[in-house]
């Protein structure tokens, strides 16, 4: 029986070292998902600190580049030039402005002098008295021998295309014939349309 006696006991010791070990793995399996979860949470934790870490790093290497004394230099004369620059397109808008007005302004030249003479016929003669610039007006006068070639002078002028407009108040008898004050208006350059 003694024999027997040791196989119950050993199966006693067995069955007992049995439910330690179920115990155990019972318990290891029941906390398995917390303990993932905690080493997760851990790795994620891990991850954020190293990355709070580095970005504190990088503002520190950044705060110290922009108080060196060289930077601040660099940026303020950044800063200048950039102002300069648009002082710089701003006047260069300025002149592309005036430029495109003075190309619409009416221009006294040459060659309207020349006009102004071709629609006169022998026996005028044409003076100009004054001429305003911003406005193109002109004033003029005209001296014909026969009273008969005023009208014809007026509307050769009127035929010229020089002008947008051309007045008279009439004509009055002086020495040697009779004077016609003319106030005439330049017309814009062809093809540009005047403000």
């Amino acid at each position: 029986m003694a024999y027997k006696q040791n196989n119950f006991y050993r199966r006693w010791q067995q069955t007992r070292q049995a439910g330690r070990r179920g115990r155990w793995w019972g318990a290891a399996a029941r906390m398995a998902p917390a303990a993932g979860a905690a080493v997760v949470c851990l790795a994620l934790w891990a991850g954020l600190c190293g990355h709070t870490a580095a970005l504190q790093a990088d503002t520190a290497r950044l705060e110290a580049w922009c108080a060196d004394a060289e930077t601040r230099d660099a940026c303020t004369r950044s800063a200048a030039d950039r102002a300069e620059a648009e002082a710089l397109q701003a006047d260069a808008d300025l002149a592309a402005a005036l430029r495109s007005r003075l190309a619409r302004c009416p221009v006294l030249d040459r060659t309207v002098l020349e006009r102004l003479d071709s629609a006169g016929q022998t026996g005028i003669r044409v003076e100009l008295r004054s001429y305003d610039a911003v406005s193109g007006a002109l004033e003029l006068e005209a001296v014909s021998e026969q009273v008969m070639d005023i009208p014809g002078y007026v509307r050769r002028l009127e035929q010229t295309g020089l002008f947008s407009a051309v007045d008279y108040t009439g004509y009055e008898s002086v020495t040697g014939g009779y004077a016609l004050r003319l106030h005439c208006v330049l017309a814009a350059p062809e093809g540009e349309a005047a403000e």
